[in-house]
């Protein structure tokens, strides 16, 4: 399991709003000041991460704070499946739908670059949406979401002094 300390940013009825800290392994790189992934990160990497988790069923004795910081975690299985379905799935629905273009349009025809292309682009569209909607259900949607591991909070380093 990958397992984040987060801070708490608001408390519903039966979630947290929590924020996470972004790390980036390019802080400890040697050799990041001639990295493009570094300059890159830099320009375009947001520094904190908002979403939701559900609070535990039997968490009623404790009491989460605006500010409290909380252990989540996320199963490993989910993240490899994301990644596979965020990049992979787009690329084999693209190559696939220009190979059936391609497989089923004449040679002699006078566009044919242009409309496997399209194709092509047809099919990235297609499997990225597909991939969104698959997040979006209901049996799935549940195992890519983070829980909480902790119940027990902690105050935030400024407010422990």
């Amino acid at each position: 399991m990958i397992e984040q300390e987060v801070q708490i940013i608001a408390v519903e009825a039966d979630r947290l709003l929590v924020e996470a800290e972004r790390r980036s392994s390019c802080q400890s790189c040697a050799v990041k000041s001639g990295c493009g992934t570094s300059v890159l990160a830099k320009w375009f990497d947001k520094k904190h991460l908002r979403f939701y988790v559900d609070k535990p069923v039997d968490s009623g004795s404790v009491k989460f704070v605006e500010g409290d910081r909380v252990q989540v975690g996320l199963q490993e299985s989910a993240l490899t499946q994301g990644a596979l379905t965020v990049y992979l799935l787009p690329l084999l629905a693209m190559i696939a739908v220009a190979l059936l273009a391609d497989s089923s349009l004449s040679t002699d025809f006078y566009w044919r670059d242009l409309v496997i292309a399209a194709s092509a682009f047809a099919g990235l569209v297609l499997a990225l949406f597909a991939g969104r909607l698959y997040f979006h259900l209901g049996r799935s949607k549940q195992r890519f979401n983070p829980v909480l591991l902790t119940t027990s909070v902690s105050k935030s380093p400024s407010e422990k002094s």
